[in-house]
Formats: C-alpha cells, structure tokens, sequence
C-alpha cells in the first residue's frame, strides 16, 4: 500500500526529538521514499538488518550524493570522493578487504586494550579539572576533548595540529547530514578541510618514513601493501570515526544518566552494569542516527520496489527504539539483556573503532561515578545539532557538588 505523507526531517521538533516521527513512519510507512532527501528511509530493525547485509546494497554513499549535483560540482569534488572512497567504511567487497585489514589489525582488541593506560590519564585530568570548577559544559570540555586528544594520540598527531583534523571531521559529518538542497556549499567547506588535513598529514607521513614512532602512521608505513595515500585516507577516518562517535557517546550517555536519576542511583550501586549501561546508551541516543547507502541493483526490500542508483537511509536510531525489536523500546533500562543495538553498523562494515569508543566511555563513566557523588544538570533545556546522520548536542552543562563530589 502507498502512503502519501511526507515528513519534515529538517524541523526544529524534529532536531529536537526525532523519536515520535521515526516511530509514526515506523508504523505508516516503514520503507518510505522521501522527496525532501531523495532516499528511501528504512525504519525498522528487521529490514534495516536485513539491507545493511544485501548484496544489492553499497556503503558507497558519496556517489549518489555527487549525482545530485551541477556537472560541475561533480568534477569540483571528485578529490573529496577519491579520498572517501578509500574508507572501509564507504568500500565494498572485494576492495573492502583490502582496505579494512591494516585498520583492524592496528584496533584489535589487544591493541585497544594497550590505550587504557593512556584513556585513564586522560579522563583523570579532564575530570579533575571539570569538578575544581563546580560547573562545566560536558560537551566543550569533556566529550570532545577526550576522544580527539586519544585518537591524535593514537594516530601520532601532534597537539598544535589537532584543531585542523577536528575540523576535517565536522565538516565531514555535516556534508553527510545535509540535505540535497545544501550538497553544494557543504561539499565545499568538507573539501577545503579535507585538502588542508590531506596536505598536512602528508608532511607526517613522510616524516615518520624517515623517523617511526610507536603510533599508528607508523604501524601502517611498515605495511609494504598500503600506499602513503592508503595511509591518509585511514588517518582522516580514523579521526572521523573516533572522535564524533565517541564524542555523541559520551554527551549522550551523560544526558540520560541524569535524565534518569534512578538509573543512575543503580550504577553507582551496581557498577558492574557499567557495559549493559553503554549498550543502552547507543542503543537509546545512537550517537549515528542514519547509514547511508546506495542500491546497485534492483530489488525489493519490505515489499517496496528500490530501484538501482537510489539513495538508501538506514535508520539505525529508529531501528534501535523498535518495538518488535526491543521491549519498552523508549525506556533507558541499564540492565537490558538483550543488547543487539545497531548503533555501529553490521557486517563487515561495522565501525573499527567500535571496541576503543566503549572502553572510552567505561573509563569516564566509571571514574565519574567514582569522583563525583553530586552531579546534575544546570537546566533541562538542551541543544541538538541539525544533523540528520548524527545526534549531537550542542552543549551540556552539568554541575558538581561543592565538595567536588
């Protein structure tokens, strides 16, 4: 049956609370083609699975949206698609293989396991700072600085230049969260960052061919398969998949810890629910709202008939608050069981810095627990980004007791 309704997903409700749409189109229209996007938006869990697994369906999301633009913007920003093009996160089979295998090498579980000592000093530091001062905003102060020092650190990224490869990532992210009607200008202000990023981190790379470190530009340069552009391309998204996830995570995380006082009365008296909790935190507030990917054959999916070339949104956020997936699904319950969120991805292109955003957000929780027995928020009112691949907060301000705990 068609449904002809067509929902607004770049209104300030909606910035605010995605949540009672997602669910109305999970109801109405499940795989639901919207003019607005130019895509198809897949809803519920069991056909976003199901299409993040297809054959017939391409993480190449970049292609569709150059389509979308003048014959000049296309050839304008075929460097900004080159460049994506080698991450395994937009790749496909057989190339993917190829491209993942140095990233998961370098983020085994062995290796994350090596940066705890380096997250824990880091969360310390930060959180030492945060309670002298009484009040801060957890997103300027701990959610971002955070993952970007870590991953600049794992990277090989020296403090003076982290600024610019942040950037890069936000502009990254806001081009792939905008819609048709801003392809334009957004692929400009991605492009000019990736070019200064791409500059920069060659002069590292060539560097650390004469002078190696223990840090992943290096680890990479040893591998004779990669090629130096390989080696960019993988730092750029490396800052791009470790820092916003992460960062969304931990802002997120907080907001409903504090948003349910209950449940967090229950951690603090059962901190061995630390990784149910952060399960249910990316599975409530995914920190990526939206995959995108592109059909490259006909096919049918949920009973709609998807057509080669076309743009597909897999609603990971929606498909997370499904009720046939999830019991009481808008419910935030650290001791779910049942945890089988798709806040990173699935299959083989889930996110490679999955295992390193969860110890990430254990650490800080876990020594906020610990160092902060009085935290609350300063007001109910927050702001979310407007951006429809991610839930981001603008700004989150919390207050410590004055005692500091």
């Amino acid at each position: 049956m068609s449904v002809d309704i067509e929902y607004d997903l770049t209104s300030p409700e909606y910035r605010h609370n995605p949540y009672p749409v997602l669910r109305s189109m999970q109801d109405r229209d499940p795989i639901h083609f919207s003019r607005q996007w130019n895509a198809w938006l897949i809803t519920r869990y069991e056909d976003v699975a199901a299409g993040l697994a297809h054959p017939g369906i391409s993480a190449d999301r970049i292609t569709p949206r150059l389509n979308q633009l003048p014959e000049s913007g296309r050839t304008q920003f075929q460097p900004l698609a080159r460049m994506l093009s080698q991450w395994p996160l937009m790749a496909d089979p057989p190339a993917h293989a190829a491209l993942r295998s140095p990233v998961t090498d370098s983020m085994s579980q062995r290796v994350i396991e090596s940066f705890r000592p380096l997250v824990t000093r880091t969360v310390t530091t930060i959180l030492d700072s945060a309670l002298a001062s009484g009040e801060t905003d957890a997103v300027a102060h701990l959610a971002v600085p955070l993952p970007l020092y870590v991953v600049s650190e794992i990277i090989g990224v020296p403090q003076e230049s982290r600024g610019l490869l942040k950037q890069s990532a936000v502009d990254i992210v806001r081009f792939l969260g905008t819609p048709p009607a801003t392809y334009l200008p957004m692929a400009g202000a991605a492009l000019r960052s990736l070019d200064e990023a791409t500059e920069y981190l060659q002069g590292l790379v060539a560097h650390r061919k004469s002078m190696p470190r223990h840090d992943l530009i290096s680890v990479l340069l040893s591998d004779k398969g990669t090629s130096e552009e390989q080696v960019v391309a993988t730092c750029v998204m490396m800052i791009f998949a470790g820092f916003e996830t992460t960062s969304n995570l931990l802002a997120n995380g907080l907001l409903l810890l504090l948003r349910n006082p209950e449940q967090l009365a229950l951690l603090r008296e059962r901190p061995e629910l630390l990784p149910s909790a952060i399960e249910e935190m990316l599975r409530v507030e995914s920190p990526v709202q939206r995959l995108s990917r592109m059909a490259t054959t006909d096919l049918e999916l949920g009973g709609k008939h998807i057509r080669s070339g076309d743009l597909v949104f897999f609603m990971t956020g929606a498909a997370n608050r499904d009720p046939a997936a999830f019991d009481r699904p808008e419910h935030f319950d650290i001791t779910r069981d049942h945890h089988r969120n798709l806040a990173f991805g699935s299959w083989i292109h889930t996110c490679p810095g999955s295992g390193l955003a969860r110890m990430e957000a254990e650490i800080t929780f876990g020594e906020l627990l610990r160092k902060a027995s009085d935290i609350r928020l300063s007001e109910e009112s927050v702001t979310w980004q407007e951006n429809l691949s991610v839930r981001a907060l603008e700004k989150l301000t919390v207050v410590f007791g004055k005692d500091g705990r």
